[in-house]
């Protein structure tokens, strides 16, 4: 019986009789527990599911989830880690593995839903493009309703941020709109090669859309405003984006006062409840 990829041995054989060289800037970390890896697999309960693997690298993941699922649509975008994946997987490629190589943020996840059916997220996320790429995904995906993913610890700890802390930011509210978020367990540094400085999380993300679709695009660009001096007071923050005018500057302190909040309270006081609420009541003048 062939050893799994995720394990340390077999990982580094593959990088080795390769010659892989590991890019810094693509954040490649190649999970190597195959315990840790069974139990994402586990926790996602994958039944005839078709599943989007983002960042399938070498295959540590796609092992297992192309033994559980109907079908994976594996994104890749290091020509060297595909040569090596295609290689590997050769008997599944074009049926129950289909694998799209290129930037994952510059596919678009409608198209690929619509295409393949895919309905869950199952992947051990690129450290450099996790946080938009989760923006990404939710905000342009139909079906897909679930992900389970593997990302830095301190990417879940910003998605799960409370007001007034220092993790809270703009990235916070736009996230926590699309869907909920729960980590279900922590992943020491020791368990990926190369050993990333920190931790990671396996967070499950379930979609739950808290504003209408059509206006989402307008929200992140309100909230984006809104954080964009962090020191600086709400209003002083939007008073600087051009696009707000000093009337609807007078309508925010009003709606503020309605809220039972001071003119000078900074965005990252305010709660996501209470920035639809600001949201909701400004659009029509913004």
């Amino acid at each position: 019986m062939s050893p799994y990829i995720s394990t340390p041995k077999e990982t580094l054989r593959i990088i080795e009789e390769n010659d892989i060289k590991l890019k810094k800037n693509f954040g490649q970390n190649f999970l190597v527990d195959t315990n840790i890896a069974r139990k994402i697999i586990d926790l996602a309960n994958i039944k005839k599911d078709i599943i989007l693997e983002v960042g399938c690298g070498i295959g540590n993941l796609t092992e297992l989830l192309v033994k559980k699922s109907d079908k994976v649509i594996c994104i890749e975008l290091d020509y060297n880690l595909s040569r090596v994946f295609k290689k590997i997987f050769s008997s599944y490629i074009g049926n129950k593995i289909i694998l799209l190589e290129g930037d994952a943020l510059g596919f678009n996840y409608s198209e690929i839903e619509k295409r393949y059916r895919v309905n869950k997220l199952v992947s051990n996320l690129p450290y450099k493009i996790a946080a938009p790429l989760i923006l990404k995904i939710f905000l342009e995906s139909e079906i897909l309703d679930d992900g389970y993913v593997t990302i830095q610890k301190d990417i879940a700890e910003r998605i799960l941020a409370k007001p007034k802390t220092k993790d809270y930011n703009a990235f916070t509210v736009k996230a926590n709109i699309l869907a909920d978020y729960n980590i279900e367990f922590t992943v020491p540094r020791n368990c990926f090669i190369p050993k990333p400085n920190v931790d990671s999380a396996v967070v499950k993300i379930t979609k739950n859309i808290k504003l209408n679709a059509k206006k989402i695009n307008s929200f992140f660009d309100f909230v984006d405003a809104c954080f964009a001096n962090r020191r600086k007071k709400l209003v002083n923050s939007l008073k600087n984006n051009s696009s707000i005018s000093e009337h609807n500057i007078a309508l925010l302190i009003n709606f503020l006062k309605k809220m039972g909040k001071n003119k000078n309270i900074r965005g990252e006081e305010l709660t996501i409840k209470e920035y639809i609420y600001l949201y909701e009541n400004l659009i029509s003048y913004l």
